[in-house]
């Protein structure tokens, strides 16, 4: 009786280890590279925009409609943190600052804004210029904040290492031209899209601005691994390169009117980018070649992305969630948390 029963255990034991197996490797072909795993936010009615890594290992997101700015862990855990204000309206960029702290720029408000990574809001800072319609912030070589002014026409740079806050504007020479992104370069400059006209354009930390002309319009901007500037040549449905030396070419995207916007460079060494239209991530690497990745819910919406903490490339999902692409090969989760993956996905 004895060795029956002690069969029935190693036979027991035996099945739920495979079990364990099965559930393991189902996990990892869900991390598999190239395919997505999808946080939905727990209500609806949110609008992700804008994504960056910042500095305590986790995603900060802006979210439009409900006015918040959103925590996202590497396993997926999405804390909501609500800017109170009466006259807050669209968020649009973010950036990890020199001081630790998230800064957003907030465009009702003509102002940027900063949160500690505990989710305290701990400074507002008005632009010199009004109704100015601030886009991307960026952390600069110099050790403050540069920020696009859309319709001020202008690329300020707020102070951390002198006052906090103070902001110094910079006009752009080519008139109404638009500025959307700025980024910063590994030249020691910052770099930044003209949305309304044919310019990259380059600034330095002393203010110098040199435009640089290109076939079409830019309107997210990245430095790649390989030493250019990658862009989103929204308007011409393509991805624009060029050379610190203003030499560009564009590369046609495969599906027509896709809207390519957000663009970020990857741990690969590759460039990737978001087709909003065409609910797809596309890929580039340094000779033009596109790869697509389709996401994997109805109209995603993928409006922004960026290279997170954990090897893999997140993405702001105006359609009310959060995605990630996995291009690490399923080693970014635990086995607990790849089952409760499972269940989100």
């Amino acid at each position: 009786m004895h060795v029956i029963q002690r069969s029935l255990n190693v036979i027991l034991l035996t099945a739920l280890l495979g079990l364990t197996g099965l559930k393991a490797r189902a996990a990892e072909l869900d991390n598999a590279p190239g395919t997505f795993s999808i946080f939905p936010l727990a209500t609806e009615g949110h609008r992700p925009q804008a994504i960056m890594t910042g500095p305590d290992g986790n995603l900060w997101v802006t979210e439009v409609l409900k006015h918040e700015i959103l925590k996202v862990t590497p396993g997926g855990q999405i804390t909501e943190f609500s800017v109170s204000s009466k006259t807050v309206g669209v968020l649009q960029g973010i950036a990890a600052g020199p001081d630790g702290n998230i800064w957003f720029t907030s465009r009702e408000e003509n102002s940027v804004r900063s949160l500690s990574t505990s989710g305290e809001f701990n400074g507002e800072f008005k632009s010199p210029t009004d109704k100015c319609w601030l886009r991307e912030i960026t952390a600069g070589p110099d050790g403050n904040l540069w920020m696009a002014e859309m319709a001020g026409n202008k690329i300020a740079r707020v102070e951390l290492k002198g006052v906090k806050g103070n902001i110094t504007e910079f006009p752009i020479p080519s008139p109404d031209c638009k500025p959307y992104c700025v980024a910063k370069g590994l030249d020691g400059n910052l770099w930044f899209t003209e949305w309304n006209k044919p310019n990259i354009g380059q600034i330095t930390p002393s203010g110098k601005i040199t435009e640089f002309a290109v076939k079409n319009p830019g309107r997210e901007i990245v430095w790649g691994a390989d030493g250019n500037l990658w862009f989103t040549a929204e308007k011409a449905n393509a991805i624009g390169r060029m050379t610190p030396k203003g030499e560009a070419v564009e590369f046609p995207l495969p599906a027509a009117e896709c809207h390519p916007l957000g663009i970020a460079a990857g741990p690969d060494g590759n460039v990737y980018f978001c087709e909003f239209k065409a609910g797809k991530i596309g890929r580039i690497d340094a000779s033009g070649k596109i790869t697509e990745y389709s996401i994997s819910i109805a109209n995603p919406q993928p409006f922004c992305l960026t290279a997170g903490p954990d090897g893999n490339i997140w993405v702001a999902l105006q359609a009310n969630a959060i995605a990630r692409l996995n291009i690490a090969g399923g080693k970014t989760a635990s086995s607990a948390q790849a089952g409760r993956l499972e269940k989100q996905d």
